[in-house]
């Protein structure tokens, strides 16, 4: 007799089904049909492995209830599954079991440890914090064999946004490549899908969608459109991974380059930064480290360098103030080190709005397809991770909303070294050759001045 499941996939849930990474995300938006998915997906598994323990599991039982219980009700026929409304457990014919559980917060999940499940599906991740689904994590394993799997859904927002992001979004460059994790050799996995994803649903309840667009910006970009970089109080609400972050290439030998760094001993952060013959910029390398003295700072920069020619080194002016116990400046020491800076301005509103317009996204067209696309003038390769990951985390100040919050402290680092860049120079393409002109003759002065400071260093 055939058994016929009313599901079909969406082409994001097929992929969702058909990826085989140990841990999987999926969603990112509202209305792709996610907690469907994950239903499906424990059904999946729980056929191909018979007697198999596994566990799905949502923040409250009425959340649990409406949504992961009543798709299983509605979607698995009674040929294939017994559910037990009592004990919320589902079995198979085969003898797997399919638990229905709610994790409210860290006492309720602390409950599992030490239990093995074979099979783990979490609808909307990011209402958790992270020891909650490492509790979750520790308990997947299997003694019977098969290939234990984590399943999960979410949407931007929620206590586990940041987490959720770092472990699974930024890594996979949103969704672009399988990694793997470092400490159990496992893949992960994030596929993302909107409401335009699932066709049904645009075309069953087009008011939906419409209600989705007339949300507040903010959680127009988070909800509608899967944005992990939109959030209430974002400084750089422009920026978009998907229009900003670009697979790294091959930088032209005419294209100008430029280092920008801001130093302490707390962190030296340093960026390399093109631009092309129409003034675009573009990030192509990054170096991160704390607890560098300046030597040791100037022999890293000169490593990750590599020999090649740029027009110079831009740090903020507080690095040629003299040390009263050696009379010398850290300006002074890169100097010595056969790395002359240039002294660029550190005034932080006019810095930041210039930042935000390079960001700016701006509609063009296509020269050989004609098609519109969204573009801007600052571009950042992916493999500038802690820039990619910092920049949309800064916050508004609460007492200047023009300025960024200097906390959390940590991720202002590598972003001052781009404001530093971006602060030297409009956007506009036509500006490029007097911009130039005017940044290298700053240089020179710079130069003049330190030789007749020390004139050993020449």
């Amino acid at each position: 007799m055939d058994i016929v499941v009313n599901y079909e996939p969406n082409e994001k849930q097929a992929i969702f089904h058909g990826c085989g990474a140990e841990e999987v995300v999926y969603g990112g938006a509202k209305g792709g049909g996610k907690s469907c998915a994950l239903v499906m997906e424990a059904l999946a598994y729980g056929l191909e492995n018979p007697k198999a323990d596994m566990y799905l599991f949502r923040e409250t039982f009425d959340d649990l209830e409406a949504n992961l219980i009543k798709e299983w009700k509605e979607k698995v026929p009674r040929e294939l599954s017994d559910y037990n409304d009592g004990k919320h457990i589902a079995t198979l014919r085969n003898g797997t079991t399919i638990k229905f559980r709610y994790i409210s917060n860290y006492a309720d999940a602390e409950r599992y440890q030490g239990r093995s499940m074979d099979w783990i599906g979490v609808d909307e991740l990011t209402k958790y914090e992270e020891r909650s689904i490492q509790i979750l994590l520790s308990c997947l394993r299997s003694a019977k064999g098969f290939t234990p799997k984590f399943r999960a859904t979410c949407n931007p927002g929620g206590i586990g946004h940041t987490w959720v992001k770092e472990r699974y979004i930024i890594p996979t460059e949103y969704g672009r490549k399988e990694i793997i994790d470092d400490i159990t050799g496992g893949k992960i996995a994030f596929i993302p899908a909107t409401v335009y994803d699932n066709t049904i649903l645009v075309k069953n309840d087009p008011r939906y969608v419409r209600r989705l667009e007339n949300l507040p910006e903010a959680e127009k970009q988070a909800f509608l459109y899967g944005n992990w970089d939109i959030f209430e109080g974002q400084y750089f609400d422009e920026f978009d991974a998907n229009i900003h972050v670009i697979t790294p290439f091959v930088i032209p030998e005419h294209w100008k380059r430029y280092i920008a760094m801001d130093y302490g001993l707390d962190m030296c952060a340093v960026l390399w930064i093109a631009r092309d013959t129409e003034g675009n910029a573009f990030v192509y390398k990054e170096f991160q480290e704390p607890n560098l003295i300046v030597s040791n700072a100037c022999e890293k920069i000169k490593e990750i360098n590599n020999g090649d020619k740029y027009t110079c080194l831009y740090a903020p002016r507080d690095l040629w103030n003299r040390k009263s116990d050696t009379g010398k400046s850290t300006a002074d020491i890169f100097a010595e080190n056969r790395m002359p800076m240039t002294e660029t301005s550190v005034e932080r509103v006019d810095g930041w709005m210039n930042v935000k317009e390079w960001l700016k996204v701006i509609n063009t067209k296509d020269i050989e397809t004609g098609e519109l696309k969204k573009t801007s003038s600052l571009k950042i390769f992916s493999n500038c991770k802690n820039l990619i990951k910092c920049l949309p985390q800064l916050q508004r100040d609460d007492k200047d909303p023009c300025d960024v919050s200097t906390e959390p402290h940590d991720i202002t680092h590598i972003t001052d070294a781009l404001r530093y860049f971006c602060v030297n120079f409009t956007t506009k393409a036509k500006d490029t050759m007097l911009e130039e002109e005017s940044a290298t003759q700053k240089h020179i002065n710079q130069i003049i001045k330190t030789a007749k400071r020390r004139e050993q260093y020449l």
